[in-house]
């Protein structure tokens, strides 16, 4: 195990909040959506993160142990926050994950950034497209493109990258 500077320790314990938060929040979406677009969208984001959380556990328990792989909270966070996401409109939902998944993006970058000359890069870089994926996704979807899930489907067509 590597000593780790303060700031990338504390950005690898946000990015297991990330993962925690995103798969109980948007498994809980997926659950409450009437409409079967919508659901579809969520069930998909779902997947997205119930893979990265993998990728993230298998990391952390393989590089730094000491790290905790889970964070309760934010799985219950995301699990209460998933629930009550359907009583508001769709447009709503749409940017408050985009809001809530691009304060994530700075501690993906300054990771991925930390990692790059390593053999973890391949991971760090897939990381912050899942990232950038979700914001696409919500962007197109407020527009109503048909392409909103293009980019969350194309990670899902590949494994997590692996070191």
């Amino acid at each position: 195990m590597t000593t780790l500077p303060t700031d990338i320790a504390a950005d690898l314990r946000r990015l297991v909040e990330s993962e925690d938060l995103g798969s109980s929040f948007f498994a809980a979406a997926a659950d409450h959506a009437a409409v079967p677009r919508h659901r579809a969208g969520w069930q998909a984001l779902h997947e997205l993160e119930i893979r990265t959380q993998a990728g993230v556990g298998a990391f952390l328990e393989r590089v730094h142990p000491a790290i905790p792989s889970t964070n309760a909270v934010a799985d219950t966070v995301g699990r209460i926050g998933g629930s009550g996401l359907h009583v508001l409109p769709y447009g709503l939902q749409l940017r408050a994950v985009r809001e809530t998944t691009t304060r994530y993006l700075p501690a993906f970058h300054r990771l991925a950034h930390y990692y790059a000359d390593t053999a973890e890069a391949a991971f760090f870089d897939y990381v912050v497209r899942h990232e950038l994926a979700i914001i696409e996704f919500t962007s197109h979807a407020l527009a109503d493109a048909p392409a909103g899930l293009d980019a969350v489907l194309r990670l899902l067509d590949h494994p997590v990258p692996r070191t």
